[in-house]
């Protein structure tokens, strides 16, 4: 049997594959992380019949500009990476079969210092 968590595990391991050179954490980042980072987490997962269904958050952070506050626009070459890897997603041992991007966006001020960009994904599943 599958749950959340291993759901998570899952599409870390694409996000991992994109290779943004970004510390990547599940659930949360440490108290003090000071670096640009990416943390993928889920909303609520859904059991039914004969699926599952799991909304994901992957959450890129990137700092401001410490002089003006500014938004670091490189984080794009990140997201384009990261939606790429994701949309590569097909199966698991016949289990995983399908990913949608429901949207993306921009989160200013997200967490002090940082500015964030959130990808949300839909992972449907078979069930076991």
């Amino acid at each position: 049997m599958f749950d959340e968590f291993d759901i998570i595990d899952f599409v870390f391991g694409y996000v991992k594959q994109a290779d943004t050179g970004l510390p990547i954490y599940k659930d949360k980042s440490p108290k003090g992380e000071k670096g640009n980072h990416i943390v993928i987490n889920h909303l609520q997962f859904v059991e039914l019949d004969f699926l599952d269904k799991l909304p994901i958050n992957i959450n890129i952070f990137y700092r401001q500009h410490e002089k003006n506050g500014m938004t670091d626009r490189s984080v794009k070459e990140v997201k384009r990476r990261i939606a790429n890897s994701i949309k590569t997603i097909t199966h698991t041992n016949g289990q995983y079969r399908k990913v949608k991007i429901e949207f993306s966006q921009r989160i200013p001020d997200f967490k002090e210092g940082f500015d964030c960009t959130n990808i949300r994904i839909v992972l449907t599943t078979d069930k076991n």
